[in-house]
């Protein structure tokens, strides 16, 4: 039991505070990049590597300067009227230490091995500066990660597919898989947060 609580007040700070640290491990992650990667900085490891330190930069507007994609979510794309609902702080730390900080560093440990990993996650960073982007089409105003998503994601991924197929280790049809698993990524991330919404709604009803 006392392991049970224990375990569950360390969560709850993970999910409170670990955006906190996104500053610190941006700027160790950038050091460890030049320094690992500064003489093949184009390899696929080099670039899975950059990608999980450009996708810290990108949470750090999401979620700390200035932050507030939690409640821009709950408030615009829900309109839930809370702010932490749907969308809730353990969730969004599960998304993103879980689904993205785990799978792009385990790509750049292990490139050869999980390079369609990387690949994937390249779409789903892909998709993600898409979505961004169409969010502030759709509600005519800025949302946290707007700014990482078209200064960062757009021409990062969009070099780093081309970049593969330059070099003949993607052909279109590849891109074409790659980019839809970008898509079918997101699937999980939207139905932690869309099922029980809808449920919620279908109860009320």
């Amino acid at each position: 039991m006392l392991r049970s609580c224990r375990g569950a007040r360390m969560s709850a700070f993970i999910a409170a505070n670990w955006q906190k640290a996104l500053p610190a491990l941006a700027v160790i992650g950038t050091g460890a990049w030049v320094a690992l990667f500064r003489n093949d900085p184009a390899s696929e490891q080099a670039i899975f590597a950059a990608l999980l330190v450009l996708y810290m930069v990108h949470q750090i507007e999401e979620h700390l300067w200035p932050g507030g994609f939690r409640q821009f979510t709950n408030a615009h794309v829900f309109e839930s009227g809370r702010d932490d609902w749907p969308v809730d702080t353990g969730s969004v730390a599960l998304v993103n230490i879980g689904y993205v900080w785990l799978p792009v560093a385990a790509a750049a440990l292990f490139p050869h091995a999980l390079r369609w990993l990387g690949l994937a996650w390249i779409a789903l960073t892909l998709i993600n500066a898409v979505i961004h982007i169409v969010t502030s089409i759709r509600f005519r105003c800025y949302n946290p990660g707007l700014v990482t998503a078209i200064v960062l994601f757009l021409p990062f991924t969009i070099w780093a597919l081309a970049h593969e197929a330059s070099r003949g280790l993607l052909s279109g049809g590849e891109i074409g898989l790659v980019v839809l698993l970008g898509v079918l990524l997101h699937i999980p991330v939207a139905a932690l947060f869309v099922v029980p919404y809808l449920k919620k709604r279908s109860t009320a009803a």
